[in-house]
């Protein structure tokens, strides 16, 4: 409720004509809110149409499946806020939403924002958590570019940590024995394995966690491949 209280603050949500998709399937309990309502619409009968500066909000154990404008969609997992800031862009808070967008033309694609970052889509499937102070970004398909609205990221590449088993291993094996050697060596890739940046490009089958100003790749878990699936359910 408090996240749902900040976004009424911020942005007063007045009442859109400007329909922006519509629920058309879901699972358990899931509310909208429109026209300054903090009560909210519990959805029973559907589709259910979706305007700009609509909230959808899905409670434990529930799933909404949405159809955006063309031929996009999404599927908006459990314990989720999401905020239809305008017909290409979108606002999420937290929880866990899967996005399907397929590119058209020379349109200009999605602009989905988690707090304070501004994921660029064009023509891509990719998952979004927010928790905490964690944001994971996992691409399936695709390209994203991830920008900072304030600030810079620093950037951390897995070269870097596969160098330094790599080190590892040459020290158990007695390739390198000085533990000054390695302390230097870790100092020097440090330098070289981490830049500041305001902006990065993510390729398909590749995923980040960012943690305050940290960006770090990971590898994209079976459970998240599973919930791809979830976009060829409607």
């Amino acid at each position: 409720m408090r996240l749902l209280l900040i976004l009424f603050l911020l942005f007063g949500l007045p009442f859109s004509a400007e329909e922006a998709g519509e629920v058309v399937k879901k699972q358990g309990r899931v509310k909208l809110y429109r026209e300054g309502s903090l009560s909210g619409k519990l959805l029973i009968e559907l589709p259910e149409p979706l305007y700009v500066k609509d909230i959808l909000k899905t409670d434990y154990g529930s799933m909404a499946f949405v159809r955006l404008s063309g031929v996009n969609k999404l599927v908006l997992m459990e314990n989720s806020i999401l905020y239809i800031e305008g017909i290409d862009r979108i606002n999420f808070e937290e929880g866990k939403v899967i996005f399907q967008i397929r590119k058209r033309g020379e349109s200009r694609g999605l602009k989905v924002r988690v707090r304070s970052v501004i994921i660029g889509v064009k023509g891509t499937r990719f998952l979004v958590s927010a928790e905490g102070d964690r944001i994971g970004i996992y691409l399936k398909e695709g390209h994203l570019s991830v920008r900072k609205m304030v600030g810079e990221f620093i950037r951390y590449r897995k070269r870097e940590e596969e160098a330094f088993e790599e080190f590892r291993r040459e020290v158990e094996e007695g390739i390198r024995r000085e533990r000054e050697e390695y302390e230097e060596f870790k100092r020097e890739t440090e330098r070289e394995f981490r830049e500041f940046v305001k902006e990065f490009e993510l390729g398909p089958g590749k995923a980040v966690m960012i943690v305050g100003s940290e960006v770090r790749d990971i590898e994209i878990p079976p459970e998240v491949e599973g919930e791809f699936k979830l976009l060829d359910m409607f």
